[in-house]
């Protein structure tokens, strides 16, 4: 059975929301039962859905004609289809061709866009008996971050949804170094890959100066990705 991702869904086509190349795409096969984490290399509507290969030692013989379940993000939004492997083509480079999805079911899970970083993280729960369990405060790692939030990566679970947390970020705006305390509470908890758990936790009652230190970041950063501002 396919998860549904809320009790309520929209849906639109692949092409009206457009999600961007890069972007990381969850691949769940029911039968067999195999997972994959790979990139969106392209689409074309009515054709097929170009997805990296995964990487090692894949026997795609079973896999080819299966159906699957693929989940991305697109923009702001959270989506899912079901589709089925045609091919996996070994040449010029190695990539999958997922059969072009009738619509794609979303929701909205984000308020702001997250911008890539490569952070250290630390992260203290703010209950101290569960901090004592969960062996914090932890030094962890950090691939995005938005002007609300912030995603966490770990091995395991870190607690559970609804928990509350505090995280310490050291950065540079500019030439200038910040250490920054982030109140926080914890939104989602995924299985990405194995042995790897991604946590989303969004910022709450921030105080003003922290929250002006965070935007100028996040907007150093965006900009830096769009090529305005040089690498140090």
């Amino acid at each position: 059975m396919i998860k549904k991702l809320s009790a309520r869904q929209n849906e639109k086509s692949l092409k009206a929301l457009m999600p961007a190349v890069g972007e990381t795409v969850s691949i769940q096969f029911q039968v067999p039962r195999k997972r994959f984490t790979l990139k969106l290399l392209g689409f074309k509507e009515n054709g097929s859905v170009i997805l990296s290969a995964p990487k090692g030692s894949v026997n795609t013989l079973n896999l080819e004609g299966a159906r699957l379940t693929a989940t991305l993000m697109a923009g702001n939004r959270r989506c899912a289809f079901v589709s089925r492997l045609l091919k996996a083509n070994p040449s010029p480079y190695p990539h999958w061709h997922l059969a072009y999805p009738d619509t794609v079911e979303y929701h909205r899970v984000r308020t702001h866009p997250r911008i890539p970083v490569n952070l250290a993280v630390s992260m203290d729960h703010q209950d101290e008996v569960q901090a004592a369990k969960l062996g914090m405060p932890r030094i962890l790692h950090t691939q995005d971050i938005s002007l609300n939030g912030i995603s966490v990566d770990a091995s395991s679970a870190l607690g559970q949804v609804g928990d509350k947390y505090f995280l310490t970020l050291r950065f540079q705006i500019n030439t200038l170094d910040q250490v920054i305390l982030l109140p926080a509470v914890l939104r989602t908890i995924e299985n990405v890959e194995p042995g790897v758990m991604l946590h989303g936790l969004e910022f709450e009652s921030l105080e003003e100066e922290t929250q002006l230190l965070i935007t100028a970041f996040v907007y150093q950063q965006y900009l830096s990705e769009l090529g305005y501002l040089e690498d140090e």
